[in-house]
């Protein structure tokens, strides 16, 4: 049986839709799908009818927490900011029956397949939003801790990887949809599992970018609250290089400077928050690059 295993598709569709063109010329039987498949780029409801259609094995990870985080809390004033509005914005573009069906999704899953156990997480098997790498004490951790036969995760947006050790294996699926992973491509993991064994084939994806700009076109361009947010993953994806960290990390500096170094409150604990102020000056900088 092959697991065409999926990760960190955020609304890619155009991706996607390769993904699952590839696997089943790979012969794929099942898809499990780990979550972040919605949000930063405009086609929440396509995407979402996509997996529903695709698989029963689909796991929640902290793009669709956020939503939900929304929908609890929607009286907060952090949401009123031009950086949390793109978070808002689709959740408001969302089908009702598509918001009810990232309420009913896990945050792990624990299957099996022809004798191979699978654990099925996010990001870590304890939190959705942990970023773990090979080679740490903390992946000693999870593989001492591992009761299945292989641990399968994505979130941390690296390269597809995996190891083994003392017959176990945990595996980074790699990231599909905002490919910033430092080679600039999509790619996902397919596992084979047979007799109680498992082995894996991380595939590497081309596919035309120009189709995604084109598609975004067709569906009216940019939710207008996620312009910014969106312009920048689309340059991400276009040029295979992470323009949405340098957009963050010039944007962190000027912040420093205007609280002298205090950081108010996060809203996340991947992204900092910035105020209307300095959100909105460092996309004047970064709009000349703006596709759309």
């Amino acid at each position: 049986m092959k697991i065409a295993v999926l990760s960190d598709i955020h609304g890619n569709i155009v991706a996607l839709e390769e993904a699952i063109k590839d696997a089943k010329e790979q012969g794929a039987d099942k898809y499990i799908v780990l979550g972040d498949f919605i949000t930063d780029l405009p086609f929440t409801d396509e995407v979402i009818d996509q997996v529903k259609d695709l698989t029963p094995y689909v796991i929640k990870g902290n793009r669709e927490e956020y939503l939900l985080t929304y929908e609890r809390t929607k009286k907060d004033e952090k949401w009123n900011t031009m950086q949390n509005k793109s978070v808002v914005c689709y959740y408001e573009h969302m089908r009702e029956d598509n918001r009810d069906y990232i309420r009913n999704l896990p945050p792990n899953l624990a299957l099996e397949f022809e004798g191979v156990k699978i654990k099925a997480v996010h990001a870590s098997p304890d939190s959705i939003t942990e970023l773990i790498y090979f080679d740490t004490p903390r992946m000693e951790e999870i593989f001492s801790n591992l009761q299945e036969d292989i641990l399968i995760y994505g979130h941390n947006h690296k390269v597809a990887n995996h190891q083994m050790k003392n017959g176990k294996i945990v595996a980074q699926v790699g990231v599909l949809g905002i490919h910033n992973n430092g080679i600039g491509k999509a790619q996902y993991t397919i596992l084979t599992c047979k007799n109680g064994q498992v082995s894996l084939e991380h595939r590497t994806l081309e596919y035309d970018t120009k189709m995604l700009e084109e598609r975004i076109k067709r569906v009216g361009g940019l939710y207008p609250e996620a312009r910014i947010w969106q312009n920048l993953n689309l340059l991400t994806i276009v040029r295979g290089k992470d323009i949405r960290r340098e957009f963050c990390k010039e944007a962190n500096q000027k912040m420093r400077l205007k609280y002298e170094g205090e950081y108010p409150n996060q809203f996340d604990s991947h992204f900092e928050s910035f105020d209307d102020e300095i959100y909105k000056e460092v996309a004047q900088e970064f709009e000349p690059y703006f596709l759309l």
